[in-house]
């Protein structure tokens, strides 16, 4: 019997009946061609040579569309019956199959990734496809969930972590004296909850998780040691005079305090960075204290530190042997590249050979401490101009969206005063500490 004939067949006799049954499908033959079996309500049963399939026939909003219910024999007719009226209560409540199915799939492939540490890594993920981080404090944050929260309540589906489950894992690490680190998982996991709840992988209703949640003491705040009283300040500065180490580290010692950047960022300084004509250090954002993205942005501008006589009197003593290109501040280490810079705690190291606490003295970073407190109260100079300095932005409201001034001309005036009073503290002249230098500062603006 040829496929199309028996089709015209059936289809009379499935109007007289209305209704297909198991001996008339598995009867069916399989031609060459693709043809269609009514079962009514919508039901159908496509025949094709590679197989037999059922779908569901409908209108909505004056359209045809159909959608898939699975191949016969693994969907029997009966269980095909049950979906195709499934279907049609969707329908009668005017809801679109086909939608339905794409949020039955975006639930199951949420569904795949719902216990916490697949959750916090599919986080950590996107976290880093967004650049909200740097390489070095992408691998931190996942360290820590790694060592303190997956191995108690990683394999814990989100909705079913409770309370005391999370309590837990902080204490644990507050308890070892790791304060800082479980206020930092603690900030972590707040961010993992939220993201499943805007995935759709929990409900804001189960999301006990709070900036509060732990009961962990509030953060303490922690500066960095800085040494703000002139005449200490000037012992130091002798101090780092007599410093007889490697040479470079010598250089970038006496430029730490002079121009009060970021330790980073000094460390990271190249020569093509700098200008020694113009006495202008370009720093590219790259190499700032800014979010990822920030950084990759082509928009964001270059922080612009003018140098002083003394700081160029350094460069050009160093440029014969780190430039004139590169790193300024390159190791020196045996078995180093030409690229390596400096290590981050080649500054505290010195300032520990030089007989300084760095965690209750002085630091590297602490120097930024010292100029922004001496550089007021000495010279008197605008605190719009030393944040400027500092790169950090306005704290006036939208001051980092549209006061974009640089202050670079009496930046270039304060930065020599300020290097040429370090030259007279060193020198052991205290009436610097006397007179009325404000005045002084006040004429040269």
């Amino acid at each position: 019997m040829y496929p199309r004939l028996f089709f015209t067949a059936v289809n009379f006799l499935g109007y007289i009946v209305a209704k297909l049954n198991d001996s008339l499908i598995k009867a069916t033959p399989q031609g060459d061609k693709e043809y269609l079996l009514a079962d009514g309500d919508g039901l159908y049963l496509r025949v094709r040579p590679t197989g037999k399939a059922w779908f569901f026939r409908y209108r909505l909003f004056g359209r045809p569309a159909k959608v898939s219910l699975g191949p016969y024999p693994t969907v029997s007719l009966a269980a095909a019956r049950k979906r195709a009226w499934e279907e049609t209560e969707k329908l009668t409540v005017g809801v679109d199959p086909r939608d339905a199915r794409l949020v039955e799939r975006e639930r199951a492939r949420v569904a795949r990734c719902n216990t916490f540490e697949l959750m916090a890594r599919t986080w950590h993920g996107q976290a880093q496809k967004d650049h909200l981080w740097s390489a070095g404090y992408a691998s931190k944050v996942l360290r820590h969930m790694e060592l303190h929260v997956f191995p108690w309540i990683g394999d814990r589906p989100m909705a079913a972590v409770l309370p005391t489950e999370l309590v837990r894992c902080l204490h644990r690490i507050k308890e070892r004296g790791h304060l800082e680190t479980a206020q930092r998982v603690r900030e972590a996991v707040v961010h993992v909850f939220q993201y499943a709840v805007d995935v759709g992988a929990l409900e804001p209703a189960k999301n006990f998780v709070n900036s509060k949640t732990g009961g962990l003491p509030a953060p303490r705040t922690r500066h960095y040691a800085a040494i703000t009283d002139p005449e200490q300040f000037a012992k130091l500065l002798r101090a780092i005079q007599t410093y007889n180490g490697n040479v470079i580290t010598r250089a970038a010692l006496q430029l730490s305090p002079m121009l009060f950047q970021r330790p980073g960022q000094l460390r990271l300084a190249h020569w093509e960075d700098v200008d020694l004509a113009g006495a202008l250090w370009r720093c590219p954002p790259e190499k700032m204290k800014l979010r990822e993205w920030k950084k990759r942005d082509p928009r964001t501008p270059a922080h612009l530190v003018p140098l002083p006589t003394q700081a160029i009197d350094i460069l050009r003593d160093l440029l014969p042997l780190t430039g004139p290109a590169g790193p300024i501040f390159r190791s020196m280490a045996k078995r180093s590249e030409a690229t390596r810079y400096m290590s981050d705690n080649t500054i505290n190291s010195a300032l520990r050979t030089l007989g300084y606490d760095t965690k209750e003295e002085i630091t590297g970073h602490g120097f930024r401490a010292t100029a922004r407190t001496l550089v007021r109260e000495l010279l008197g100079w605008d605190r719009e101009v030393i944040e400027r300095h500092l790169a950090h932005v306005s704290d006036e409201e939208l001051g980092g969206s549209y006061d974009r001034t640089t202050h670079l001309d009496q930046r270039r005036r304060m930065i020599q005063a300020w290097a040429n009073l370090l030259d007279d503290l060193a020198a052991g002249k205290s009436e610097v500490l006397s007179k009325d230098l404000r005045n002084t500062a006040s004429t040269a603006r």
